[in-house]
């Protein structure tokens, strides 16, 4: 799918103009961001009855467990120093759902990565350089590798910009009035119980199908109707 990252039919006149006369500088800036994240929905697989009738079976999914399954650990292992994080480029072309390090701050695994990203810009202030946010609908590719046996998600936000260079950034910031009519919700962080941090670079929702090793050894097909995102904190 062809990225549409500048969209001036949708964005006021103006607005449409700076990203436009931008895009060649830096926008085109090559930088990435990377932000904590935290994630949970409830998935649904192939079950059968003692009747060997098909029946909805249910595997709820939380951060910590697509980290522990792209590392091929257990799922529901809680692996407090591998996190999940959202790594995205400075003009949001491409993005990556990662296991973040915090030990050696590095990123050691691909959960999923982009293959197209569109977004649509807001510029509230005329007088800064750049929009200030942004919202986007992405689709990834889950990787093949462990205890993840590929699948994809489609992934709808917003993210926060920085107006003085375009960049994807976490700050303090309240929920924004359409959140609730995209279907965004920034969920309870049950990954980091002792963070109270309220730094946010955005919120988002996924719905996607990713094949799971279970801890029985079988590996199973799970559909995800909705998949809560929360991408908080800057780990750079």
């Amino acid at each position: 799918m062809k990225n549409m990252k500048t969209m001036r039919w949708i964005l006021p006149t103006t607005v449409a103009a700076t990203v436009a006369a931008l895009s060649a500088s830096a926008l085109a800036d090559d930088s990435t961001s990377t932000f904590r994240t935290l994630s949970y929905g409830v998935g649904v697989y192939q079950g059968t009855n003692g009747a060997a009738k098909p029946v909805y079976a249910y595997q709820p999914i939380a951060g910590h467990d697509l980290v522990a399954a792209a590392l091929g650990q257990p799922l529901g292992t809680v692996l407090t120093n591998q996190v999940l994080a959202l790594q995205i480029d400075c003009d949001s072309s491409t993005a990556s759902l990662v296991v973040f390090d915090k030990p050696s701050s590095n990123i050691i695994a691909t959960i999923a990565a982009s293959t197209s990203v569109n977004v649509v810009r807001q510029q509230d202030k005329d007088i800064t350089p750049f929009p200030n946010r942004e919202r986007f609908v992405a689709q990834f590719a889950v990787a093949q590798t462990n205890h993840l046996a590929g699948g994809f998600l489609t992934v709808a936000g917003r993210l926060q910009l920085d107006p003085t260079n375009g960049c994807p950034r976490a700050i303090r910031v309240k929920a924004d009035p359409l959140d609730g009519a995209f279907g965004d919700t920034d969920g309870a962080n049950h990954d980091d119980l002792e963070n109270h941090d309220i730094f946010r670079a955005g919120v988002g929702h996924a719905v996607g199908v990713i094949g799971l090793v279970f801890n029985d050894g079988t590996t199973n097909t799970v559909l995800f109707p909705e998949v809560r995102l929360s991408f908080r904190r800057s780990l750079d």
